[in-house]
Parts: structure tokens; C-alpha cells; sequence
């Protein structure tokens, strides 16, 4: 599936992992593909990964699984896989996943991604403090961080640290992300009722 296409060509394959982590050190390739059998453990696949990326950290790593499963998915780009294709979506994927990632840019199966984003945000959901939700109702109504600050007698800077703590560990990057997600989790029931809240922080 790869020499079909003109400028991509395979360096190396390997018949085993021992194998794939002595070849991925000498020929250091733009990406390694690594086929997954299932089923397999979390800690298992996490070690290997960890492995193939000491072995070569210039290389992409990218997971080739028929495993759909959110879970396993996130374990292995929070291991230091770059990418994570499905093998029934093969043969279509594989130039574009291996071109995304030989440019250094991450690539997760369109049918894994948001599974594996909804699971981040229902851990971090389990973390939010009281405060955090206030700061995101406080947001999602339209305040700034200079208004939330002078209402909960917290700095302006502290706010802007918090404000992005939430940002992150939700992952959203803008304020219109806040809002949908205020939205979403019952957090902007109120906002028709009460346009310009107080904010109150515990």
C-alpha cells in the first residue's frame, strides 16, 4: 500500500518488536508504523511505545490497530504515539496519516478522535473544582477576566491563570469553546434568566 505511492517508500520491516526497536535506532525513519495485535494490555502497549520513541525520537510513532476502543487510543498517544489508524480504514489512510505525520503534525482516526477527546473531558470534568465552574459560567455569560476578577476579589492574573488551567484541561482554545461547552454540561441553564450573573466561588 505505501510504494503505490511516488513518494513514500518503506525503509525497513520488522519481524519482531526486538527487531522493530533495533531497526527504528539505525534507520531513524520520518515514521514508524506499529502494528498492535489484540488484544493488548494498556501498561504492555504504553511500554512499548515509551520503548520505540527512545529508540528513535526523531520518529513519528504511529499505532496500526483494529482496536477502536477510546481507552487504549488514549493511552497510546499519552505514551508518545504520534498517530493512531484503523486497519478498516485501510488502504485509504495510510498515505494521508503517513504524510501528516512525516511533517510532524499528529494523526488520530476520524472514528477515535472525538471518543478519545470526550473521554479527556469526562476526567476533567471529574477534577473541576466549584470554582472552575463558576469561572466558566462567569465566562460563558460574557464576562471578562477583569469583571470575574472584581466580583470574587481574586487578581486579574489569577483568573487569567485559572481561565487557562480549564482551557487545557478540557481542551478548548477560545471562549466560543467555553461556551459550548457551558452549554453542554448544564452550566448555561440559567443564562436567560439571569444575563449578568454574580459569580460566586467557593
Amino acid at each position: 500500500m505505501i510504494d503505490r505511492n511516488a513518494d513514500l517508500y518503506v525503509v525497513a520491516s520488522a519481524n519482531d518488536f526486538t527487531d522493530a526497536l533495533r531497526l527504528a535506532k539505525s534507520h531513524s525513519p520520518d515514521v514508524i508504523l506499529f502494528a498492535v495485535a489484540l488484544p493488548t494490555g494498556i501498561v504492555r502497549l504504553d511500554e512499548q511505545i515509551t520503548a520505540l520513541v527512545d529508540s528513535a525520537p526523531r520518529s513519528a510513532v504511529a499505532v496500526l490497530t483494529a482496536s477502536c476502543s477510546a481507552p487504549v487510543a488514549r493511552a497510546a498517544l499519552q505514551a508518545g504515539a504520534a498517530g493512531y489508524i484503523l486497519e478498516s480504514e485501510l488502504p485509504a489512510a495510510i498515505p494521508t496519516a503517513i504524510r501528516k505525520l512525516a511533517s510532524e503534525k499528529q494523526w488520530v482516526s476520524p472514528r477515535v478522535k472525538d471518543a478519545v477527546a470526550a473521554l479527556g473531558r469526562e476526567n476533567a470534568e471529574r477534577t473541576m473544582s466549584p470554582q472552575d465552574q463558576s469561572i466558566i459560567r462567569a465566562l460563558s455569560w460574557g464576562h471578562t477576566n477583569k469583571e470575574i476578577a472584581a466580583q470574587t476579589g481574586l487578581s486579574q492574573r489569577t483568573i487569567e491563570a485559572n481561565r487557562a488551567k480549564i482551557m487545557s484541561k478540557l481542551g478548548l482554545s477560545s471562549r466560543a469553546g467555553i461556551v459550548n461547552y457551558a452549554v453542554e454540561s448544564g452550566l448555561f441553564d440559567e443564562a436567560d434568566a439571569m444575563p449578568v450573573p454574580p459569580v460566586a466561588l467557593s
